[in-house]
C-alpha cells in the first residue's frame, strides 16, 4: 500500500526538482533537526514516520514537513508541549513582525 509521499508515476506531471535559495528559517530547520538526533532525541526512521502521518502533507514544502514533524515528535515524547511551542511561535512572530 501506498503512503502519501509515494507519488512518483502519479498523474500531474513531473516533480519540480528546480533549485531554491535556501532560506534561513530552512537552515535552522536542518539544524535544528541535526541537533535533536545528535542528542538522540528523535531518530531518522522517527521523523520520516512523522513526516509521512502529516494529515496535509502535499501541502507542505520540504522544509514544512521537516518543522511540522519535529513539533509533532517534541509533542510525542513530552519535551514541549503544544502550548510552550505555540508561546514560543507567538514571541518570534511578534519580534520579527510576521515576516
Amino acid at each position: 500500500m501506498s503512503s502519501v509521499h509515494d507519488i512518483g508515476g502519479s498523474s500531474g506531471g513531473p516533480i519540480d526538482r528546480s533549485q531554491h535559495d535556501v532560506e534561513d528559517w530552512e537552515r535552522l530547520a536542518d539544524a535544528i533537526n541535526s541537533a535533536l538526533g545528535g542528542k538522540g532525541l528523535q531518530t531518522t526512521d522517527q521523523h520520516r514516520r512523522a513526516i509521512e502521518s502529516l494529515p496535509n502533507y502535499r501541502d507542505l514544502g520540504y522544509y514544512e514537513r521537516w518543522t511540522a514533524a519535529t513539533e509533532k515528535l517534541l509533542i510525542e515524547n513530552g519535551i514541549l508541549t503544544q502550548a510552550e511551542i505555540d508561546e514560543k511561535a507567538g514571541e518570534i512572530e511578534r519580534r520579527w513582525g510576521g515576516s
